[in-house]
C-alpha cells in the first residue's frame, strides 16, 4: 500500500518486543507475514475472539483498525496488535449505532486513502452481560418465551444488524481496494468475513443465538453474490468452544454452561483460544486461493456453504495455537501447541457425547487417542443440525 501504509508501520513494534522476535513467534505458528502494508478492520475487538483476530491479523503485519465499546479496552488491544508484528489503530464505536460505525469508515478512508482491504464482523452484544436474571434464566437452560424479548434485541442489533451496516459502510472502501488490485494487475483480492458458530446450524445456548448465527451466514453468502464478481471474497467463520474470558468464568462459576458444549471434556482440553482465530483469518486474508471450496478449507456450496471452519483450517494448514515464550500469543495464550479438533470431528464428539453414551466397558474406544476418537474424522454438518449433544448424565 506504499509510502502511506509505511508511514502508518513506522515505530509501530513496542517498546521490549523488536519486530524480528515478533515475526519470529509469527512463523513458528504458521503465520505468513504476507499481510504486511494492509488495512484491516475488526469489530467488536475490545476482548474476547475480536481481540485475538486482531492481533493475528496483526501477527502477519497488517495495520488493524479496532473497534469497541470500551475505548481503554480498545485501546489495550491496537496496542497488543502493534507489539505482535503490524499495528493496531483503536476506533471506539458502539455498533449500535449506525451514525458512530459512519464515523468509523470515515475515519477509516481519511487514513488509507480511501481504501479498505479486510473486514471482519465480529461485534456482539451477550444479553446476559449485566444482567443477572438473564443469565441465571440461560444458565438453567430456559425456553425463549421465558425470557425477556431484549434477548433478540441485544444479539440482532449488535450482531447480525451490526454486520450488515459495516458491511455497508465498508463496501466502497472495499470496492476501491479492489480496483486498485485490478489496476496493478494483482490476483489479491479484498476479504470480508463474519464471525459465525457451530450455532448456525445446531441448537446452541437459546433461539435468538442460533436465528443470528444462521442469518449472518446466509449475508456472507448472499454479499459473495454481489460483491464476488465485483473482486470482494466473503466468508463466514466458525470458532470452536473459545476460551474467551466470558468462557473461562462460566467455567469457574457454572461449568454446567460449558459441558452442553464439551459433553463433560475440560474446555482447556477441547477449547481454542481467540488468537486461533485470527491466525485462521490472516490465512485466508494472505490466500485469496484458500476462500473457495477448491481451496480445501471452505464448505461446498448450499445451505452450509462459504464457511470456514477454524479448527479444521488451522489443522489443514499447519497453523498452530498459543505462541512462543516472550510473545503476545504466548503472553496472552498460552504455550505453543496444535489446535484442538473440530467440534464435528470424533476427536470431540468421541472423548464427549459418544463416551458419555457407551457402555462403561467400551468407553475406552472413545477416550482421547482411542479409535473412536480421530480428529481426521469430521461428520457431515447436517448430523450437527440434528440437534445440541446430550448434556453429561452426571450434570
Amino acid at each position: 500500500c506504499g509510502s502511506l501504509a509505511a508511514s502508518l508501520l513506522s515505530g509501530a513494534v513496542g517498546s521490549g518486543t523488536s519486530l524480528a522476535s515478533a515475526q519470529e513467534g509469527a512463523a513458528r505458528s504458521g503465520v505468513l507475514q504476507d499481510l504486511r502494508g494492509r488495512f484491516a478492520v475488526v469489530t467488536g475487538a475490545s476482548r474476547g475472539i475480536g481481540k485475538g483476530i486482531a492481533i493475528g491479523l496483526a501477527e502477519a503485519g497488517a495495520i488493524v483498525f479496532v473497534t469497541g465499546r470500551d475505548a481503554a479496552k480498545v485501546a489495550a488491544t491496537a496496542e497488543l496488535a502493534t507489539k505482535a508484528g503490524g499495528q493496531g489503530i483503536a476506533l471506539p464505536c458502539d455498533h449500535g449505532d449506525d451514525k458512530q460505525v459512519e464515523a468509523v469508515f470515515q475515519e477509516v478512508a481519511k487514513r488509507t486513502g480511501g481504501h479498505l482491504d479486510i473486514l471482519v464482523n465480529n461485534a456482539f452484544k451477550d444479553p446476559s452481560l449485566g444482567n443477572p436474571e438473564v443469565d441465571r434464566k440461560l444458565t438453567e437452560g430456559a425456553k425463549f418465551y421465558e425470557l425477556p424479548l431484549s434477548v433478540w434485541d441485544d444479539m440482532h442489533i449488535v450482531g447480525l444488524r451490526s454486520h450488515y451496516v459495516a458491511s455497508y459502510y465498508a463496501a466502497p472502501l472495499l470496492l476501491a481496494a479492489a480496483q486498485k488490485e485490478a489496476v496493478a494487475g494483482s490476483s489479491w483480492r479484498p476479504f470480508l468475513c463474519t464471525t459465525s458458530s457451530f450455532g448456525a446450524v445446531s441448537y446452541l445456548f437459546t433461539t435468538a443465538y442460533g436465528v443470528g448465527k444462521a442469518a449472518s451466514d446466509r449475508l456472507m453468502r448472499d454479499l459473495q453474490v454481489e460483491l464476488g464478481p465485483q473482486g470482494i471474497d466473503c466468508l463466514s467463520i466458525w470458532p470452536g468452544l473459545v476460551l474467551t474470558e466470558k468462557i473461562e468464568e462460566l467455567y469457574k462459576t457454572n461449568p454446567s454452561r460449558v459441558d452442553r458444549i464439551t459433553g463433560g471434556q475440560d474446555p482447556r482440553r477441547v477449547g481454542e483460544s481467540p488468537l486461533l482465530t485470527g491466525r485462521v483469518i490472516a490465512r485466508l486474508a494472505e490466500d485469496p486461493g484458500l476462500r473457495s471450496p477448491k481451496g480445501g478449507v471452505v464448505t461446498g456450496e448450499g445451505l452450509t456453504g462459504r464457511v470456514s471452519i477454524v479448527a479444521e483450517a488451522a489443522k489443514d494448514l499447519g497453523i498452530r495455537d498459543g505462541g512462543v515464550p516472550g510473545s503476545v500469543g504466548g503472553d496472552l495464550y498460552g504455550e505453543d501447541r496444535v489446535a484442538t479438533p473440530s467440534i464435528r470431528s470424533l476427536g470431540f464428539l468421541g472423548p464427549g457425547p459418544l463416551r458419555q453414551a457407551l457402555p462403561e466397558g467400551l468407553r475406552w474406544l472413545a477416550e482421547p487417542g482411542g479409535p473412536l476418537a480421530n480428529d481426521s474424522v469430521r461428520l457431515p454438518l447436517e448430523f450437527m443440525s440434528q440437534g445440541p449433544p446430550p448434556a453429561p448424565k452426571d450434570a
